[in-house]
């Protein structure tokens, strides 16, 4: 590969030497073999070959939400998938919500994939949480 620079920008499009990476199957592929150094870089590691990869927040960004079965369904702008199936604590940086997906709040919730979801949030104390409504509907809330 012959790119100087691969980055992922703030709403969670790829760039390859700044320019947007458009191609879904070619994205996919490259945030389905993202890795994380020891020291909270980010890398591609494809068969012997890696290629660094710099975050301008985190490499997830959900920019999509839908309850299929009472489970939330986040959809990345790279096509994966996150499912959430339990309570799940959110965590905030000013009014920017995370979630984890592969490690420690790695994943934005855009604004409409927040707004989507916003009607199951529940505080315990300072705590915010996402409670799917299958979740509720189990436990006879």
């Amino acid at each position: 590969m012959s790119v100087q620079e691969i980055r992922i920008k703030n709403d969670g499009k790829w760039y390859a030497d700044d320019r947007e990476m458009f191609r879904k199957p070619i994205v996919n592929l490259f945030a389905t073999h993202l890795e994380k150094d020891p020291i909270g870089g980010f890398y591609i590691q494809l068969e012997k070959e890696t290629y660094p990869v710099l975050v301008d927040d985190v490499p997830f960004t959900a920019v999509d939400a839908t309850i299929v079965d009472g489970v939330f369904v986040f959809t990345f702008h790279d096509e994966q998938e996150l499912r959430l199936d339990e309570k799940t604590l959110l965590s905030f940086t000013g009014d920017t919500p995370y979630v984890t997906f592969r490690w420690e709040n790695d994943t934005r919730l855009s604004r409409s994939a927040f707004w989507m979801v916003s009607n199951y949030l529940k505080e315990d104390g300072e705590q915010v949480f996402l409670v799917p409504p299958g979740l509720e509907t189990a436990n006879g809330k």
